[in-house]
């Protein structure tokens, strides 16, 4: 469970599958986790990586068919296990350290795809220009050996091909202009044809599984890495930032107190009835403000006991919080202006043992009805088997 929240504060839960076909245009698929299921959340088409950007989530992570003129495929059939073996048969003449490449085997029928590097690397900087990380690739139509199994159809398009199967194997592939651009449904998703390859591709890396061999794992490890690290970096800078202007409002707090005492002092030194007057009119006020701040609590006392009786009840051994705040401030507190309250707003922080029980717990918080929506702010091991969390619970306005 760890693993899956690791990943989720990682790549989010919004997938992207980009193909680059000989047509000249990019087809790309969107693909969003929810819970145990995969949906399709937008699917479109463009012809340049600058119409790509302006549409995806900024800083989108993408995984990369290329499947155009640049790419040379070949279908063959031999008995020939070894890779190299198979891409001399298929390409004789090959600088095999100037290529990436890719193969598909089902049995003796073997899909060969083949690349110069400095095209795709060219490619994956092109998206970097434009804020979208490269997180893997592939090569021509050798992504349909992940998605062949979940098509009934003995004969079914991609954007550029016809591929014939035999008992869940592939047997024929028939490179074509202008294919029909068919429905199919995967595992109750519907893909069109000319998107299949992106799908397959993105599908491939949510799930983890990778069924052809490459001579480029090395580099997709190397682009995975670099992703993690600018996520890091990007999430680390938000929070290092967000600390500084917490401190700086600390000190701000305890300048002001101590300023304040400074000239209370100095107005009690030489008091007088004009200062006693002033003096009698900042108690008013504050008791003013008092009697605001008790009239909140009053009003929301019996939802807060509620809440928190409730959540205390469903709390496992292995919970321990440090810190529950319902509804928090939005805004500094300032003179003259109405306290901001951020409604039907319930933050929790604490220390987990388990990640299992923490998961289970979130589900019962989630179950519960007056709970809209349970968000993790804050999650990280502060020891082997210690962990800190924060979490954001939107509350029933009913």
């Amino acid at each position: 469970m760890l693993k899956k929240l690791q990943t989720y504060l990682l790549f989010g839960n919004t997938f992207c599958g980009i193909e680059h076909n000989n047509k000249q245009t990019i087809e790309a698929v969107l693909l969003q986790k929810k819970s145990n299921e995969i949906i399709i959340k937008d699917s479109f088409v463009t012809t340049t990586v600058e119409e790509i950007a302006e549409k995806l989530p900024k800083k989108q992570h993408v995984f990369l068919v290329l499947n155009n003129d640049d790419v040379l495929s070949k279908f063959v059939q031999s008995t020939e296990k070894e890779s190299n073996r198979l891409l001399f048969e298929a390409f004789p003449n090959l600088k095999i350290n100037d290529f990436y490449y890719e193969i598909d085997s089902q049995g003796s029928f073997h899909n060969i795809a083949i690349c110069r590097k400095s095209i795709v690397d060219k490619l994956i900087a092109s998206y970097k220009i434009q804020q979208i990380t490269i997180i893997g690739f592939s090569l021509g139509n050798t992504m349909t050996s992940f998605v062949n199994d979940f098509i009934e159809e003995s004969n079914y398009y991609t954007s550029n091909a016809l591929l014939t199967q035999e008992n869940e194997a592939i047997t024929e592939i028939q490179l074509i202009e202008n294919p029909p651009n068919k429905t199919h449904t995967i595992n109750g998703l519907e893909v069109k044809s000319s998107q299949l390859l992106s799908f397959s591709g993105v599908l491939s890396h949510i799930l983890q599984s990778k069924t052809t061999v490459s001579n480029f794992e090395e580099k997709e490890t190397e682009l995975v890495t670099n992703f993690k690290q600018q996520r890091f970096f990007s999430q680390f800078s938000m929070f290092g930032l967000g600390f500084v202007l917490f401190l700086l409002l600390i000190n701000f707090f305890v300048f002001n107190s101590y300023y304040s005492t400074v000239e209370e002092m100095k107005q009690t030194a030489a008091v007088n009835s004009n200062q006693k007057e002033k003096l009698l009119t900042l108690k008013t006020l504050v008791e003013q403000k008092q009697k605001t701040v008790d009239d909140i609590l009053k009003k929301s006392s019996s939802k807060s006991s509620y809440y928190i009786d409730a959540i205390a009840t469903s709390l496992p051994n292995t919970l321990q919080l440090s810190a529950l705040k319902y509804q928090p401030l939005t805004k500094r507190i300032k003179k003259n202006n109405p306290i901001q309250l951020k409604k039907e707003e319930l933050i929790i922080s604490g220390i987990s043992t388990d990640s299992d029980l923490f998961s289970d717990w979130i589900q019962k918080i989630e179950s519960l009805d007056w709970v809209v929506a349970v968000t993790v702010a804050d999650y990280g091991a502060v020891s082997k088997n210690n962990s800190e969390f924060t979490l954001k619970i939107e509350l029933s306005d009913e």
